[in-house]
């Protein structure tokens, strides 16, 4: 694709990046002692036109997080010669609607995009007759779990953590640019070692994820070695490149800190390789870089605010903010 296709889109991106929040706010905002504090701190940034009037309560701050970063996604989207690479950073709010459809918990928190209302309904009702073709067997075998509501959440979250991975891996083919792509190869692989790694912790059989969390096209041998493989302290010769490289250094994090250190280590190996993409006047890699620091945006400023409403003290907050884009 020609990448003067993509040249209003970063026309826009070059202008919306100097709104990104710089890493001396989020350190400037952890020690703060009120939540008010925060709030008037953020009146000087983009945010102050989503900011709730009145409360200030932490589900206030989510919905507001959310509901920018979701915008802000939109707006571009029109924008894309592949509309998808927005998608990607949807998908996570879509499928956990699409959680929510399956196990019929009525209201969805968040705006439709790749399933639509209907859609969503359809599945609450029983029917998946309508999703993509990958997803409809899928969904269809989730409405016959057995075992209570808890068994059926857990199998529904492994089914679904695996279909969103190949549904990113899958975007990343339409895409086809390969800085986006590696991006993506360690997105993919370092979601599903964390999503094994809190299932050994949490006590559950790794087998039972080759059977409802795998495929993961590629990665398949190493996800099934790590499934076969329970004491996950062996784990670090199986898993490749940078990701084992990120892994070994989260293992000097204390164990209960482990899990968050990886993915706090593994983001800003995502955030310092999509940097690149600043280097380019026009083409999905600055798109994606973009939309990536806004996520990472809205994580930190979550972790900081959460934090802050429960007594998290300011240093260890400091710590755990992942990378800025600027």
């Amino acid at each position: 694709m020609n990448q003067h296709q993509w040249g209003f889109a970063c026309g826009r991106i070059s202008a919306l990046e100097g709104q990104l929040l710089p890493e001396d706010l989020f350190h400037a905002l952890a020690p703060l002692e009120r939540v008010e504090d925060i709030f008037n701190r953020l009146q000087d940034t983009f945010l102050r036109d989503y900011m709730p009037s009145g409360g200030v309560h932490w589900t206030d701050w989510t919905s507001t997080i959310d509901t920018y970063f979701i915008d802000q996604t939109l707006s571009l989207r029109q924008d894309l010669p592949i509309p998808a690479l927005a998608d990607l950073f949807l998908l996570p709010f879509d499928y956990m609607n699409l959680k929510r459809a399956v196990l019929n918990r009525g209201q969805y928190p968040f705006g439709a995009n790749v399933f639509s209302t209907d859609r969503l309904s359809d599945v609450a009702g029983g029917d998946a007759s309508l999703l993509p073709d990958e997803l409809r067997p899928l969904v269809a075998s989730l409405a016959a779990i057995g075992g209570g509501e808890g068994e059926s959440a857990l199998l529904t979250d492994m089914a679904l953590d695996g279909a969103y991975l190949r549904h990113v891996l899958a975007i990343a083919r339409e895409v086809d640019a390969p800085l986006v792509s590696a991006c993506l190869d360690l997105l993919v692989l370092g979601r599903a070692v964390v999503v094994l790694w809190r299932g050994a912790q949490s006590g559950q059989s790794l087998k039972r994820y080759e059977r409802h969390f795998l495929p993961i096209s590629a990665y398949n041998g190493v996800l099934e070695e790590l499934i076969a493989t329970s004491d996950t302290g062996a784990w670090r010769p199986l898993i490749p490149g940078a990701v084992g490289d990120v892994w070994e250094e989260a293992q000097q994090s204390a164990e209960e800190d482990q899990i968050m250190h990886f993915e706090q280590l593994l983001a800003d190996r995502i955030t310092a390789l999509a940097r690149q993409g600043k280097l380019q006047t026009a083409g999905p890699e600055r798109v994606f870089g973009y939309l990536w620091a806004l996520s990472v945006e809205g994580y930190n400023l979550k972790l900081i605010i959460s934090g802050r409403v429960n007594g998290v003290d300011p240093d260890l907050l400091k710590r755990r903010l992942r990378a800025c884009y600027v």
